[in-house]
């Protein structure tokens, strides 16, 4: 299966969730039997959007197309999201490319950002069961010392996938774990050194 049907069919699961939203629209009782969204409609989807902290500009640009597609049957909420998805996928395209590791650089780092509850630390953890199930060496560095959990929710994807993880005690220095870290994936000769780290709503 390649990325981009990963991709559509796991928009389309998601776009259940986004339905759920969608449905409790007070403009969508109005369009039963139409096959366009009016004004008024494509007002709250962005909204709801945006609400959903899809970033501004992502919402405008989706409600924008939403507003010249032609639905194949009924407007309902579950087609609003379906286009929704298709509209996600075609935004992603052009920055869509495979995480690839430059053999010549050792180890490849990857360090990872992003608000609280993104996945960071689960996407490390998935980073590294492809990985070393590729064949690669991989070190994993529990960056995130502010909340608890992580530590522990990054050494249980260690255990899984047979990866070593470098971490310290809650509260501890973020920075000096990812120099050690950093030293010892030198040291080791590792492919790949996944840091994980902190969110941050700043």
């Amino acid at each position: 299966m390649n990325w981009f049907k990963k991709l559509k069919d796991g928009l389309s699961k998601s776009s259940k969730k986004v339905s759920e939203s969608l449905a409790s629209l007070p403009s969508l009782s109005a369009l039963i039997g139409k096959s366009k969204l009016d004004a008024a409609s494509l007002e709250e989807v962005e909204d709801a959007l945006i609400a959903a902290d899809l970033g501004t500009a992502s919402a405008t640009r989706l409600a924008t197309a939403l507003k010249s597609h032609k639905f194949d049957g009924p407007v309902d909420a579950d087609s609003i999201a379906l286009a929704l998805a298709a509209g996600l996928e075609d935004i992603l395209k052009p920055v869509a490319k495979p995480l690839e590791i430059d053999p010549t650089r050792r180890p490849h780092v990857v360090l990872l950002v992003g608000v609280n509850g993104s996945g960071k630390t689960t996407t490390a953890g998935k980073l590294a069961q492809n990985w070393t199930a590729a064949g690669k060496t991989v070190l994993l560095a529990a960056g995130d010392t502010f909340r608890a959990a992580a530590v522990e929710q990054l050494q249980i994807w260690g255990e899984r996938t047979g990866t070593k993880v470098i971490a310290d005690a809650t509260g501890g220095d973020a920075a000096a774990l990812a120099y050690r870290a950093m030293t010892q994936a030198i040291e080791e000769q590792a492919d790949v050194l996944i840091i994980d780290t902190a969110g941050r709503l700043q």
